[in-house]
């Protein structure tokens, strides 16, 4: 099983009404083998405020905002032989904090912290600069007494940076960035069996690449990442003959402006428009085009009612199109040619199922949060950023045959993170009980990137898992 490791933070404000004693305590109880947390001591927060982080982490609260706090919550993590990380994960330090930088790094050898998560070349030459290292067989074997980790931030994607790494550094873990598939880590894995990683279990929404992330834990209503997730609009690719059209004589500026026209109307709007022009004219002639966009809209899309959503967000009713569009079609005898389904019959089932069973799941999840019967769970599983978690199972099970994975990542905020890792832990021990912790709520909007992978490439994994759920909703 993975090693559970935990964030600390506590500020003034959370340290006057929290006992660090006890919090530490229950973490250790609660199977905690190591810890990392960040630092900005008053001479960096009252100079750059905490928007200029020292990590890569903004917010005051998950910061450890004074040397004594740092000493206490070292010594209290070392009184149960665990050990503590400091986060150090900024791609570059500029000359305006380098002085406080190396105050910071001082601060924390003064306190015996255990090692460094790393993510800027800067700060491993100036720690290289400080250190004295063992070399064996021209690799590092020894770094004083510090563990010396590679943060996310780093973006390491592949064995060649790895290997630089190693020769260059006294690499103890390296933690890999989040969009390495499940296919590269095996790969890396393999590579160097000597060396400790981390991988994320669950893609999180993530847009960006992990060495370019500008909104890393912000926790804002308007940072980068929730922007993306919940107000993006997809507009009209550039048309790349623009020069030609500014240069045509022959165009006036209106029909010139009009070529340049950005909006965009998608697949499941354009099936909308011909459903509304049949059901009112009934012209047959719209048939043969609804025909081709469905085709197209199964080979592009994945398909399915998602319970957590409510009956007219945006998904349900793209859902709802096509599922009008097929039952249209399957009366007017028209037949498909679709990859999975591979005839209208078998797309027509499945759309049945997931409408009935789907349905059924959406009601179950009202009266369970109208009830209160989940209290937070209910809260947590209507809560956009947190779906879907169930089906990573299959990727943690996946994890635990590498010995050199010495943990999986995946996001805890909102969230009471003890039954997740419980949960973890029983299908790692018992992967045939997985299906038992799934429902129709479990949508691939955030399973792991290649989850595929595990399904033996089979790009429509996820239809084979959903017809599973049916049986099991036909049986209970």
């Amino acid at each position: 099983m993975f090693s559970p490791i935990i964030w600390l933070g506590f500020n003034k404000w959370w340290k006057k009404r929290n006992n660090i004693q006890e919090i530490i305590k229950k973490h250790v109880d609660q199977w905690a083998k190591e810890f990392f947390c960040g630092y900005n001591p008053p001479y960096w927060h009252n100079k750059f405020w905490f928007e200029v982080s020292p990590n890569g982490r903004f917010a005051e609260h998950e910061q450890i905002t004074d040397f004594e706090s740092l000493k206490e919550i070292v010594a209290e993590v070392h009184k149960y032989g665990k050990k503590i990380m400091w986060n150090i994960n900024h791609w570059y330090y500029s000359d305006v904090v380098w002085p406080e930088t190396k105050q910071i790094i001082q601060d924390f050898m003064d306190a015996g912290i255990d090692g460094f998560i790393v993510a800027s070349f800067g700060i491993l030459e100036y720690l290289d600069e400080i250190s004295e290292w063992t070399w064996e067989h021209g690799y590092i074997i020894n770094w004083k007494k510090y563990h010396l980790n590679i943060s996310t931030i780093m973006a390491v994607y592949n064995p060649e940076a790895i290997q630089f790494l190693k020769e260059n550094y006294p690499i103890h873990k390296v933690i890999l960035s989040r969009e390495v598939t499940l296919k590269e880590f095996e790969e890396i894995s393999k590579e160097f069996p000597e060396l400790l990683f981390e991988m994320f279990g669950e893609g999180d929404f993530c847009r960006y690449n992990n060495g370019l992330c500008f909104a890393e834990h912000k926790y804002t209503d308007r940072d980068i990442c929730t922007v993306v997730v919940n107000d993006l609009i997809v507009k009209k690719a550039i048309n790349y003959d623009y020069r030609k059209i500014i240069q045509d004589k022959n165009l006036s500026n209106n029909e010139k402006a009009q070529k340049f026209d950005n909006e965009y109307v998608d697949e499941f709007e354009k099936l909308r428009n011909l459903l509304d022009d049949y059901l009112v004219e009934e012209n047959k002639n719209k048939l043969n085009d609804m025909k081709t966009l469905v085709e197209f809209i199964i080979k592009k899309h994945i398909i399915y009612f998602d319970p957590l959503q409510g009956l007219r967000t945006k998904h349900n009713q793209k859902f709802q199109t096509l599922y009008e569009a097929v039952e249209i079609l399957k009366e007017n005898n028209i037949n498909l040619q679709i990859p999975y389904f591979e005839n209208i019959d078998n797309l027509w089932k499945y759309l049945q199922n997931e409408k009935k069973y789907g349905y059924q799941q959406y009601l179950k999840n009202l009266q369970e949060f109208m009830g209160g019967k989940f209290g937070v769970e209910a809260k947590y599983k209507d809560d956009f950023y947190n779906r879907s978690d169930n089906l990573n199972l299959f990727s943690y099970v996946f994890f635990d045959k590498f010995k050199n994975l010495d943990t999986v990542k995946f996001p805890t905020r909102g969230r009471n993170y003890l039954p997740k890792i419980q949960l973890i832990d029983e299908c790692v021990k018992t992967p045939e009980k997985i299906y038992e912790y799934l429902t129709l709520n479990d949508v691939p909007e955030r399973a792991h990137y290649d989850l595929k992978y595990l399904f033996g490439n089979n790009k429509y994994w996820f239809y084979d898992v959903r017809n599973k759920l049916y049986e099991w909703e036909k049986n209970n």
